[in-house]
């Protein structure tokens, strides 16, 4: 019953929730600058004598960077923004020493690298299985995963349109370069060598999808990684590209009918599809064969039940809430205090102000939330 929408987002008050998940991203840009102009260097310098032959690193932004969907963290230095900066080489450069070993003499590379520049830079380096991560302020990191890519599309790393088709790797030792898809891009893992993995067709499916349904959808998406960083679901692996994908496949689900105008009930028709997609497989919209939700059965019901409420949060207030402070708390419950304690900015049917004074206000429990940029 109650209109949250300009608790949401509004363009007429600058104290709105999607304003007050801001992320100041120039740190992280600078950092990945000094990154890139790096690895350039230690390449053009040493990349003969450890690999024997000299090769210029490509590189190609990803994540919430790229797709625009960076938040402030809700609870830092637990929590940190990112930015996530591809190192690619082509496939003719690593295939000199087998799989598993060229895949650790890039990482050996790349850390020692970049272990220098941290030292410079006073930032910690972080070696993680699928990249290395440079923390480069208490609420701020920059991850460099390595790939390797085919050489004719080394040249044209940046060019959305490029789509190459897949093939079966063909049943060799995992170990040499014919068990691998010669026509794929290949992500170095510390532990597993090689594994297929191409973060640009997840790129140009997101970027597609928001030309298709507008800019409600990146929002969307915003909202869902700020009540899941709210609640610190992230600790059970609830990713940042599947809860997009939730939100693509619930526009999908409303686009047989219509989209709804208003922000808030546009939220509420993804939340309440929200529970059962987390319970089961979700596909990778740029991948089908891809099951993004890698959960394990008991984090996919505690995330489901976690997803159970927001819906009923978001239920209560935009269904049948008849009082605006109660609407704002429900909404601070959900969300956090990064939602503006503003209920000037809800608004209600004639009818239901009309009446508000004949009926017992609810009360509930003071909310517990995150802080504020806002103050």
């Amino acid at each position: 019953m109650a209109d949250v929408s300009k608790l949401l987002h509004t363009t007429t008050d600058s104290d709105n929730f999607l304003e007050n998940l801001f992320a100041d991203a120039t740190l992280l840009r600078e950092a990945k600058a000094k990154i890139r102009a790096h690895l350039r260097k230690e390449f053009g310098r040493a990349g003969r004598d450890r690999f024997g032959q000299e090769i210029r690193p490509r590189f190609f932004t990803q994540g919430s960077s790229s797709y625009r969907t960076l938040n402030d963290p809700a609870w830092p230095p637990g929590q940190q923004k990112d930015l996530d900066d591809g190192c690619y080489l082509p496939l003719s450069f690593v295939r000199g020493e087998r799989p598993s070993r060229a895949a650790a003499l890039f990482f050996e590379f790349v850390d020692a690298a970049l272990g220098d520049l941290a030292e410079e830079e006073g930032w910690t380096l972080v070696r993680k299985p699928t990249c290395v991560r440079l923390e480069i302020a208490d609420d701020a990191h920059v991850d460099v995963p390595l790939y390797a890519i085919p050489d004719r599309e080394f040249l044209q790393l940046e060019d959305r349109a490029t789509q190459q088709a897949r093939k079966t790797a063909t049943k060799v030792s995992p170990d040499h370069w014919e068990a691998l898809p010669s026509d794929a891009v290949l992500l170095a893992h510390r532990e597993e060598g090689w594994k297929e993995s191409d973060p640009r067709k997840i790129h140009k499916w997101f970027i597609d999808a928001v030309d298709l349904y507008g800019e409600c959808l990146r929002r969307d998406c915003r909202f869902l990684k700020a009540w899941r960083d709210h609640h610190h679901l992230d600790d059970l692996h609830l990713s940042s590209i599947l809860l997009m994908a939730c939100a693509w496949t619930a526009y999908e689900a409303m686009m047989a009918t219509a989209l709804p105008k208003r922000e808030d009930e546009r939220l509420l028709s993804v939340a309440e599809r929200l529970p059962a997609m987390l319970r089961n497989d979700m596909p990778n919209p740029a991948c089908k064969s891809e099951n993004l939700n890698r959960m394990s059965p008991k984090e996919r019901e505690s995330a489901a039940t976690k997803a159970e409420e927001l819906r009923n949060r978001l239920k209560e207030a935009v269904g049948f809430c008849s009082d605006k402070r109660r609407a704002v708390d429900l909404m601070r419950l959900a969300f956090g205090e990064r939602v503006p304690d503003r209920p000037d900015q809800v608004s209600l049917p004639v009818a239901a102000q009309a009446s508000i004074n004949a009926h017992p206000k609810k009360t509930v429990p003071a909310p517990v939330v995150g802080r504020s940029r806002s103050g």
